[in-house]
């Protein structure tokens, strides 16, 4: 257990140091059409440390992207998918504007066992539940995913439909240590997320 954390930490800080990151300041913080809060600092990575990353997705991290991430997806327009397969590899799951909120829990299982590769990951979610983002309804669920190649992760999804375009929000981290360190904060943040312009 000991080997396994000390295994992933240097693994972490090796990538770290391949990955351009910028700063995030405590505070009322906008991504592109969200708005959010967290109180304390965290690490935004460049987009091309996720090749399989949409156009204008963010990704936030505390102790490393293998360690723990918080994505942001937003606007993604009906009949597209989560994440873009650059390669043309993957029959990535399309969001549809009319999915129901356990089609949407559905979208979000698959679509992060296609990011961790085809039969790399057994990916389940629980606990879906609805949750309101500013004004508009969505749902958070529980997700957990054990990889083939690398540590198990826990960690707990966002999502909202506006003008027929999804919103993610995704924290994911290590277990057990990386995921309870920042859980509590993680999901204050996805909670609070909510559009900046009017509906």
């Amino acid at each position: 257990m000991i080997y396994r954390r000390i295994l992933l930490v240097l693994t972490a800080y090796m990538l770290h140091g391949c990955v351009a990151y910028s700063l995030v300041e405590p505070g009322t913080v906008e991504v592109g059409e969200l708005q959010v809060s967290p109180e304390s600092a965290w690490s935004r990575a460049s987009s091309a440390a996720f090749p399989f990353a949409r156009s204008g997705t963010t990704v936030w991290t505390q102790d490393g992207l293998t360690l723990n991430r918080l994505m942001f997806i937003p606007a993604v327009p009906d009949g597209e998918p989560i994440f873009k397969d650059r390669e043309g590899q993957m029959a990535l799951p399309k969001f549809r504007a009319t999915m129901l909120p356990n089609e949407l829990e559905e979208l979000t299982a698959s679509s992060l066992g296609k990011m961790f590769g085809e039969g790399n990951a057994v990916v389940q979610t629980a606990n879906l539940r609805p949750h309101r983002y500013g004004d508009d309804r969505g749902i958070l669920l529980d997700v957990q995913a054990a990889v083939t190649d690398g540590p198990d992760y826990k960690g707990l999804a966002g999502a909202f439909v506006v003008k027929d375009e999804l919103y993610v929000m995704l924290y994911l981290a290590a277990v057990p240590y990386y995921y309870e360190k920042d859980l509590s904060e993680a999901e204050t943040i996805i909670k609070g997320a909510h559009l900046t312009t009017l509906n």
